[in-house]
């Protein structure tokens, strides 16, 4: 019957449909989905919630009813806790970071690259799953390579979905899918090609400086509202010495007179740009192997149209999302009689 309603092409329009839809067409990929298989299931899962069948307001409710399905309330519970994460125990999921969206905030707002330096980010928590020394990236990895760009050992804030990784970044769409309800398509972002600091593409330690250089003065990042290495920021590269052993200073003044000639100011720039483009390239090296394109990653962004992850959290926390079968819900009158 499946077939033959395949056949005629018609769309799910009941809730039995639906709950076997789900058990066909997404069951199977977030079984087949671990940290070491979730692209080719995440790209599956995210073309069927986008198709006609995906989009279903019968679909779509079912992915809420996790509470009420067969399986019984909350045998879908997810954990979740925050925490600071040193950024080498973060592993990105995605295959294409820009180098723009890395360094262009913190890189243009002086106060934020003086949190980073000191090694702690400022930006709002990424979303990783994972437990123990080891995450996953699920969203946010532009707030993560924002920081690890200018210290690789900075610690980033993050909320983790304490599960499997690969099967994390399947139940994340399938969360935003159930938030956004019937008749709407996941959330996507593109990165822009050829400026890439990770995945086979990645660009060199001399294209990443030479870029930086370039772009000195400029606004590469709308919402930092200032130029990319204005004097604000250089001032705070010369009182920290970030990049200083990129370079070799002159000899310094008494401590009581210390203060940087022009001279000394223009090598400190250099030197902090020298040390972006070495963090970057070291990154390149960490992470050379393809990745998911952006365009299928988890959008927990309402810029992009997705909802903020803590909107759907208290909904994972308590089992309400229905991504385990059975999909059906409980027959309650059946169950009383």
């Amino acid at each position: 019957m499946e077939n033959w309603r395949k056949f005629l092409n018609e769309e799910v329009n009941t809730e039995e449909e639906a709950a076997q839809w789900l058990a066909t067409q997404i069951a199977p990929l977030i079984d087949a989905a671990d940290a070491g298989n979730y692209m080719e299931p995440l790209a599956q899962l995210v073309a069927q919630l986008n198709s006609s069948d995906g989009v279903s307001p019968m679909v779509r409710a079912l992915l809420s009813a996790g509470a009420e399905d067969a399986g019984g309330p909350q045998d879908e519970a997810i954990k979740t806790t925050i925490t600071e994460i040193p950024a080498p125990q973060l592993i990105p999921t995605q295959g294409v970071i820009d180098l723009f969206k890395s360094v262009g905030y913190n890189g243009s707002v002086a106060d934020s690259l003086r949190s980073v330096i000191d090694g702690v980010s400022g930006a709002p928590p990424i979303l990783a799953a994972g437990n123990g020394g080891q995450y996953y990236i699920i969203d946010g990895h532009h707030r993560w390579s924002g920081a690890t760009v200018f210290n690789v050992n900075c610690k980033i804030p993050a909320n983790i979905i304490i599960m499997d990784p690969g099967k994390a970044l399947l139940v994340s769409q399938l969360a935003i899918a159930a938030y956004l309800g019937g008749n709407k398509k996941l959330p996507s972002a593109s990165a822009k090609k050829g400026r890439s600091i990770i995945g086979p593409g990645a660009m060199d330690e001399d294209a990443v400086y030479n870029i930086l250089k370039q772009n000195i003065g400029k606004v590469i990042d709308p919402k930092a509202g200032a130029p990319f290495w204005n004097p604000e920021v250089q001032q705070v590269v010369i009182e920290t010495g970030y990049g200083k052993s990129q370079f070799s200073p002159a000899e310094e003044k008494p401590e009581e007179l210390q203060e940087f000639n022009q001279m000394q100011a223009a090598m400190a720039s250099e030197g902090g740009l020298k040390q972006i483009a070495s963090n970057c390239g070291k990154l390149a090296a960490k992470y050379a192997s393809e990745g998911p394109p952006r365009e299928i990653m988890p959008q927990f962004d309402p810029d992009k149209g997705g909802p903020k992850f803590k909107a759907v959290e208290p909904d994972l926390k308590v089992g309400k999302l229905n991504y385990k079968p059975e999909f059906r819900r409980i027959d309650k009158k059946a169950a009383q009689e």
